[in-house]
């Protein structure tokens, strides 16, 4: 049986495209830790976020937005 190269470039195409990767960071902030995800599709997701009154909130941020690269966190779940 012959396969169309159409068909099979049909079928196949999808797969050619590289897909982005979960990306987890972890953070310490001076009062516990906080843990940034990015899914492939850009989402993110920030669980904790340290002590009250004794974390780094400027360490969640640069690295959201400098390593990350996010201009916004879409979801937040505290402990």
């Amino acid at each position: 049986m012959r396969i169309s190269p159409l068909l099979l470039l049909l079928f196949t195409a999808p797969l050619l495209h590289a897909k982005g990767t979960l990306d987890v960071y972890w953070v310490d902030v001076e009062g516990g830790a906080a843990t940034l995800v990015v899914t492939p599709a850009g989402e993110s997701l920030l669980v904790d976020t340290g002590n009250p009154g004794t974390r780094d909130a400027g360490r969640i941020h640069e690295v959201a937005t400098k390593v990350a690269g996010l201009k916004k966190i879409d979801h937040l779940i505290t402990t």
